[in-house]
């Protein structure tokens, strides 16, 4: 109907007024852009899909190597992936959002870790107590709602419910004196608060070591900052500012 015949793939296609394409070395070019997917070895490489690890014992061409080592190289690893990926399309796939999955089998070798297995930690003051008591921790909800706002606000972090910055008034007891500063003790009770967790926290630390760990603590007249409780909390700092006083530096 377009005024040209085409007998078969092998044959020149031509049509008037146009010059004759050659199909077969079309073809051929295109074909010569990709390689192969299978490769030969001579020693079957031993693959173990749970890991995706491919081990090649093949002995390599020394004098290839000297010769070209980088275009070598590739070729064994693109070889020896290829396998893999030969293996992998085996497996019984699904599709998940427009996405082929494999699933993969269970891993055949043992691969060492690089630090010891973690020891379970012993359980803290309160996990113990409440276990004794038959305390059972409930999940709370992340939100809760203000009454005064009228509103549902996050329990803990930024506008969260019931946070000391939304108070721009403060009631004076009657008992207290009435030129103290409310906030001023409000932040001061808080610091208390964060050191007194803290300590708990270097105490359950040291219950857990089984030794003895000297564990510092402040004046009963005085309350920790942040920086105070971080240079506790590392033992080079601690060392640093505990031996300044005594003249003695590190």
């Amino acid at each position: 109907a377009r005024g040209h015949v085409c007998k078969n793939l092998s044959t020149m296609c031509e049509e008037p007024g146009e010059a004759r394409v050659d199909v077969d070395a079309i073809l051929s070019a295109k074909q010569s852009q990709y390689k192969s997917i299978a490769v030969d070895k001579d020693v079957e490489v031993d693959i173990d899909l749970g890991n995706l690890l491919a081990t090649d014992t093949n002995v390599l061409d020394s004098g290839e190597l000297k010769r070209n080592t980088d275009d070598y190289l590739l070729q064994v690893a693109r070889g020896n992936v290829q396998i893999l990926i030969n293996q992998v399309w085996k497996l019984p796939t699904q599709k998940k959002e427009d996405v082929v999955l494999a699933e993969l089998p269970p891993p055949s070798t043992t691969l060492p870790r690089e630090k010891p297995i973690p020891k379970p930690k012993g359980p803290t003051k309160w996990e113990t107590f409440a276990k004794e008591k038959g305390i059972q921790k409930k999940k709370q909800s992340r939100k809760v709602f203000d009454e005064k706002a009228q509103e549902w606000k996050p329990r803990y972090g930024y506008k969260r419910v019931n946070d000391p910055k939304d108070d721009w008034v403060l009631e004076v007891p009657e008992n207290a004196d009435q030129f103290e500063d409310q906030f001023e003790k409000r932040a001061k009770e808080r610091e208390e608060r964060v050191s007194k967790n803290e300590f708990q926290r270097l105490r359950n630390l040291a219950r857990n070591k089984k030794g003895k760990v000297k564990i510092p603590i402040p004046p009963p007249d005085q309350t920790w900052n942040k920086e105070q409780v971080h240079a506790c909390t590392h033992p080079h700092t601690c060392t640093r500012t505990h031996t300044h006083t005594h003249h003695k530096y590190h």
